[in-house]
């Protein structure tokens, strides 16, 4: 699967992993799953940690999409901070994150920060001793 991920920390922490190629259709599951699991709880932490040339297939409109549809959803805005770590080379993935840092910035209760490195997004969120326990065969450290 192109996007995974783990919640920890008590339901207070998601760590997620998106590698090559993910489709609009799971950029937009991805967002919309953990907006209404029951498992994650108030105040949530986001780390979402994108590989290199993952979001090839991922335009602005798909990002508005998700939006849109995390407004759709009968559940109240919970308090969220989420951290987008994006490789330095991957300017299209750059550009789009950017863009949703922008537009989240509509949502008083989020805020989303672009990273261009795990360890310094995890020092932002406050988690730098949290171990994510997803293991993905096909990543690759940045």
């Amino acid at each position: 699967m192109p996007i995974e991920y783990s919640v920890s920390s008590g339901g207070h922490f998601i760590y997620a992993l998106a590698t090559y190629p993910v489709t609009r259709q799971e950029f937009v599951d991805y967002e919309v799953d953990h907006a209404i699991s029951e498992e994650i709880k108030i105040p949530v932490l986001e780390l979402l940690e994108i590989r290199s040339d993952a979001l090839r297939h991922i335009s602005k409109d798909d990002v508005l999409r998700v939006l849109k549809r995390r407004d759709e959803i009968e559940r109240l805005p919970v308090p969220h901070r989420c951290a987008i770590v994006v490789s330095y080379g991957d300017v299209r993935a750059w550009d789009l994150a950017k863009f949703y840092e922008g537009m989240v910035m509509l949502h008083p209760r989020e805020s989303v920060v672009v990273f261009g490195d795990v360890h310094t997004a995890k020092l932002w969120l406050g988690v730098e001793n949290i171990h994510p326990n997803i293991k993905n065969p096909n990543s690759h450290e940045q």
